[in-house]
């Protein structure tokens, strides 16, 4: 296959509509919902599926079930979520509509504490019992760091029961500029004992803008896929998938991947054996990947005027303004544009369908983000 600028040429083409819809959604934590605002349903497409006025995040999809972190100032000043900061766990319907519930930290942890919880990454497991998402504790007195960070396992009815399981994520890499990795990202079940997941560095810090304003934001920068065993909490590298960007399950049972020495190119990797071999390649670099309709979809970086200097880090981009899929059989590339905002996360939904994390203007940081039903055409 030609190179990522040719592939550009003859890629088509998507416009999508306008992502600029007002509301908002109201619902205590815990339980089942009472009426309130259902937001759109219908049946034409884009649709926004979140109004919420903080920030909805971390879509993951089981059947008709949509599960994500939300967090916001919505919540300050109310009896169940005292600060803005705490991340709790959302489910709403696929197609949109009412919340069914929230499961919020701060309601559930009992005997209460002075930790702030954060609840995210959720994932629902195949039989919908479990939900496994990653747990931080932190100080209440400063944005700035976290005392501990677990990846759990437990009943989708008790998040906080002490009989889950609790991994610690713990992955070095070595290297002229070594990092660690203490968090899940992407989390997925590969079946119903193994967990799959991108061992992460986080990195908490503030943004100085103009005047005295000052932004407190989180990056995320993967290192490895790895795999953990649910029962006995024990968990490795899978073979081969190391300096991970992204990856997603393949229809054949094996994975998709793409690798920091290049960001562009979709790899096959055989997980029981690590062997590699080449796929197809995206327009740029590839900043999240799944798999829609039997193909890759990823949300692709900008493309830079110029090239990194030579012995510097890799550039952490935080989202892109484009999804591309990739034709498997002809390796051309549709692009799908036009979105409010930096698109920063996709999960697949069933189909050519998938929910996106779309930030809700192109600004760099402290935005928050709604979630939205998109379709491959």
């Amino acid at each position: 296959m030609r190179g990522p600028r040719r592939a550009a040429r003859l890629a088509a083409r998507l416009v999508l509509a306008s992502l600029a819809l007002a509301g908002c959604e109201h619902g205590a934590p815990g339980g089942v919902q009472g009426p309130g605002d259902v937001g759109p349903f219908s049946a034409t497409l884009p649709r926004r599926l979140t109004f919420h006025d903080g920030d909805d995040r971390a879509p993951s999809v089981a059947g008709n079930v949509l599960v994500f972190t939300r967090q916001g100032d919505a919540y300050a000043n109310r009896d169940y979520a005292p600060t803005g900061r705490e991340q709790c766990i959302a489910f709403l319907p696929l197609e949109g509509g009412t919340l069914q519930r929230v499961m919020c930290p701060h309601v559930l942890i009992v005997p209460a504490d002075t930790f702030v919880h954060t609840w995210f990454e959720p994932v629902l497991s195949p039989d919908g019992n479990r939900i496994a998402f990653m747990w931080q504790r932190g100080p209440n007195v400063g944005p700035l760091g976290y005392y501990d960070a677990v990846l759990t396992v437990a009943s989708v009815d008790r998040p906080s029961d002490a009989t889950r399981t609790r991994v610690l994520v713990n992955y070095a890499e070595a290297g002229y500029y070594p990092r660690r990795a203490d968090v899940a990202t992407r989390i997925s079940w590969v079946d119903a004992s193994h967990l799959r997941f991108l061992a992460t560095s986080e990195s908490i810090f503030k943004v100085k803008g103009g005047g005295a304003e000052r932004v407190t934001d989180t990056l995320y920068e993967p290192l490895a896929v790895m795999e953990v065993d649910v029962g006995t909490g024990a968990t490795r590298v899978v073979p081969g998938a190391d300096s991970a960007l992204a990856y997603t399950p393949a229809p054949d049972g094996g994975i998709w991947l793409v690798r920091a020495s290049d960001s562009t190119a979709v790899l096959h990797l055989d997980p029981a054996t690590g062997a590699r071999s080449p796929v197809g390649r995206f327009s740029s670099a590839v900043l999240d990947l799944i798999a829609v309709d039997g193909g890759p979809v990823a949300i692709v970086a900008p493309l830079l005027d110029t090239a990194e200097p030579e012995g510097l880090p890799r550039p952490i981009v935080r989202g892109g303004a484009a999804v591309e899929q990739l034709d498997l059989s002809t390796g051309l590339l549709l692009r799908m544009t036009g979105f409010a905002g930096p698109v920063v996360r996709i999960a697949a939904a069933g189909g050519r369908r998938f929910v996106a994390e779309v930030e809700r203007v192109l600004v760099p940081f402290g935005v928050p983000a709604d979630l939205w039903l998109l379709e491959v055409p």
